[in-house]
């Protein structure tokens, strides 16, 4: 019964972050921000705020985050299937990747030093 509240903790942040995302694409037409996103850091602020407990999505996370490559697998065949239209504009491709890559591992950088702080702060005032 425990994975079950916990599988549906994450579909309910799930849910919450799409319906957010299409209130926000009528409001503002011209911005995209994907439902998982905002539903990824709705459940990381109602973690981090105590409002819900590791306990409620600690298993289910566990094992998503560990099978993590099985979900890509789909994506990867997709990729292979259109490599000739990838083909055309690699050069392209190659610098998003960089580009994004160095992004996300400064972003990543960043919000460890900000988790870091809050835990030492934490500790602190404890």
């Amino acid at each position: 019964m425990k994975i079950i509240k916990q599988i549906f903790v994450i579909l309910l942040f799930y849910c919450i972050g799409e319906i957010l995302a299409y209130l926000m694409s009528l409001v503002f037409p011209s911005i995209y921000i994907p439902g998982t996103i905002l539903g990824l850091l709705l459940l990381v602020g109602v973690l981090i705020t105590g409002k819900l407990s590791m306990d409620y999505v600690d298993d289910v996370g566990t094992f998503l985050t560990s099978n993590m490559a099985f979900f890509f697998i789909p994506a990867a065949v997709s990729v292979i299937e259109y490599m000739d239209l990838l083909s055309e504009s690699i050069l392209q491709i190659l610098v998003i990747i960089v580009i994004s890559t160095v992004l996300s591992f400064l972003a990543i950088y960043g919000s460890i030093l900000i988790t870091l702080k809050l835990t030492k702060k934490k500790e602190v005032s404890e």
